[in-house]
């Protein structure tokens, strides 16, 4: 998937004075781990609250099973993606 990327404080990258086009899913993924429910106008169900989740006692599977919903909720295939994510410091 294409769309305009962003830096790494999700500001738009210009090049050339265009914006720069590139690979997103895994900007998409970010932004979409970040997200609290409520956070999107057009999907506000969308956001896992994992920082919330992430300083609770919630297990390890509890925190990447809300991220896998949501993340499917974005049309976002979690079983080819998981190798590129770091959950707890550790790639699953």
């Amino acid at each position: 998937m294409k769309d305009v990327l962003l830096d790494e404080n999700d500001d738009l990258i210009i090049l050339n004075g265009d914006f720069l086009i590139g690979e997103s899913e895994m900007q998409d993924v970010g932004i979409i781990t970040r997200l609290v429910q409520g956070n999107l106008k057009w999907d506000p169900v969308l956001g896992p609250n994992l920082i919330t989740m992430m300083n609770s006692n919630k297990s390890p599977a509890d925190i990447k099973n809300k991220m896998k919903l949501h993340l499917q909720r974005d049309n976002k295939d979690y079983n080819k993606i998981k190798k590129k994510l770091d959950i707890n410091g550790e790639y699953h």
